[in-house]
């Protein structure tokens, strides 16, 4: 899977795998919106993983946060 990412997210800032819904690459500290188990939550991107495997994710890293976020 193409555009996973390691992102800090929640308030507690847990880190987990996030599988980019559009495949982009997104720069380390880029901010993000990424859908959890908990709903939609704001995250940081620590980095993109450089080898893409099939492991597990925690979400879906939707899109880039905006001014309206």
């Amino acid at each position: 899977m193409l555009g996973q990412h390691y992102v800090r997210f929640g308030l507690l800032g847990g880190v987990g795998r996030f599988a980019a819904a559009d495949s982009q690459r997104y720069p380390r500290g880029a901010r993000v919106v990424c859908r959890t188990g908990r709903g939609l939550e704001i995250g940081e991107v620590l980095a993109p993983l450089e080898s893409e495997g099939e492991q597990s994710t925690e979400g879906t890293l939707l899109r880039r946060m905006t001014v309206e976020d």
